[in-house]
């Protein structure tokens, strides 16, 4: 697509912004419509604040209580301030599971995708595993790793019956899906001592133990599930279900030593000949489906869909520092005046800083504490909407993005703090206390 510039994304950017600034202008224009003429003109109106109680100096320095109860003298301002601070990280929690939304639906850009798959006619296991070894050796291949398939199994457990999809994997496949385990283990089902069953959106689930019947060959051979995936490379179907289980249980099971499909993955240097004398190696009793060019494409749908949720990311955490610093300035600039006679009677500038970083901690540590309870409840719910309830991956701590937004807060307070404790230490007692 061209690039091009879009007349209501521009038109709807300026009515938010000229709308927010209206409502932010509205309240200090109705303090300042509220002044007296005289008071203007003298410079006094607004610059002390009535308290409703002391500065609770038991448990902390003066300087410190002082910075707090700054904070927690106005309800009205602590709670805009600190609600500020924790919209911000409820927000960055909130969109972060767009992200492992974006890692499950495009499956191409799993490790597992294939550059190129040889894949049998009738779906049997009629593809030599002699074909797998000889191409290891081919200089353009980085990987091959096959599977066998048997198809619509009839299998029973206890008193019900269904019908499943036996599917063979080896070293590479289950170190791939060890990450989609969400219960059981790994270890038994490639030691040949269980099978993994895969996650499926419908009435029937498989637990952890259970035992099933399979019918083989006019045999019955009994297995155990030894672990559940979340999700795997395969499309299940309401009519069945996938079992993994090791190429050795599959050959017990099935008699069966080849494969249904070798997939193949390219190094760098591979070029459309070498494709070639693979497809002629494969023989034409196979169907052989070359794969790069939507890998290639995926890739860069993948990259474009990333660009946008990071960078949607970084702008909330660039609009939360911004706000951060930007809030507890004007808060420091309010009692200018204040500081100035603090430190006429006495207060030094370390002091001083200690007050104003006291002040600053408290907006951001309730923020951060009212930010994380709820963000990371909605962040459960969304997650379980977008991931869980399509792919059965289940929730996790997004500690990553916690640990970015909160990161993101402290050192934004910690700039924020910096520069009007610089201004204040660098004037004088009379210019501060006459500072506008």
């Amino acid at each position: 697509p061209a690039f091009g510039i879009s007349i209501p994304g521009l038109t709807a950017g300026a009515a938010v912004g000229i709308v927010t600034v209206l409502l932010a202008a509205r309240s200090p224009a109705k303090q300042a419509a509220k002044v007296s003429p005289l008071t203007a003109v003298s410079g006094n109106g607004g610059t002390t604040h009535a308290a409703r109680k002391a500065a609770n100096t038991r448990l902390f320095h003066v300087e410190t209580a002082l910075g707090i109860h700054h904070a927690s003298g106005s309800r009205k301002n602590f709670l805009l301030m600190a609600g500020s601070f924790a919209f911000s990280i409820i927000l960055f929690l909130s969109f972060s599971p767009a992200i492992d939304f974006m890692n499950h639906a495009l499956r191409p850009l799993q490790p597992s995708a294939s550059d190129l798959s040889i894949i049998s006619q009738d779906n049997t296991c009629s593809v030599s595993k002699d074909l797998a070894e000889e191409l290891e050796k081919d200089p353009a291949v980085e990987k091959v790793y096959g599977r066998s398939y048997a198809y619509s199994v009839p299998a029973r457990s206890g008193e019900e019956s269904f019908k499943i999809q036996l599917i063979s994997y080896e070293e590479d496949q289950f170190d791939w899906a060890r990450e989609d385990l969400t219960e059981g283990s790994m270890e038994e089902a490639e030691a040949g001592e269980g099978v993994l069953a895969v996650y499926m959106n419908s009435e029937r689930d498989f637990a952890v133990g259970e035992e099933l019947t399979l019918e083989i060959g006019g045999q019955e051979k009994t297995v155990k599930v030894s672990g559940r995936l979340a999700e795997s490379m395969f499309d299940v179907t309401d009519e069945s279900a996938n079992l993994i289980c090791s190429e050795e249980l599959f050959r017990e099971l099935t008699g069966e030593t080849d494969y249904t499909i070798i997939d193949v993955q390219f190094n760098s240097n591979v070029t459309d000949q070498d494709v070639e004398e693979i497809r002629n190696l494969a023989g034409e009793n196979v169907t052989v489906s070359d794969n790069r060019m939507e890998n290639s494409e995926a890739r860069g749908g993948y990259y474009s869909f990333a660009l946008f949720l990071y960078g949607f990311l970084a702008v909330i955490a660039l609009i939360s520092v911004f706000n951060i610093i930007n809030s507890i300035s004007m808060s420091v600039s309010a009692r200018i005046r204040e500081y100035g006679a603090m430190r006429a009677i006495g207060m030094s500038s370390r002091q001083m800083i200690r007050m104003v970083a006291a002040e600053a901690v408290t907006y951001v540590a309730w923020g951060i504490a009212i930010g994380c309870v709820a963000g990371l409840f909605l962040n459960y719910k969304i997650y379980s909407i977008l991931v869980t309830d399509r792919w059965g991956t289940p929730w996790y701590l997004p500690a990553g993005a916690l640990a970015v937004i909160v990161a993101a807060v402290v050192l934004a307070a910690a700039a924020a703090v910096r520069g009007p404790a610089k201004r204040i230490r660098e004037m004088s007692i009379v210019d501060t206390i006459s500072a506008l």
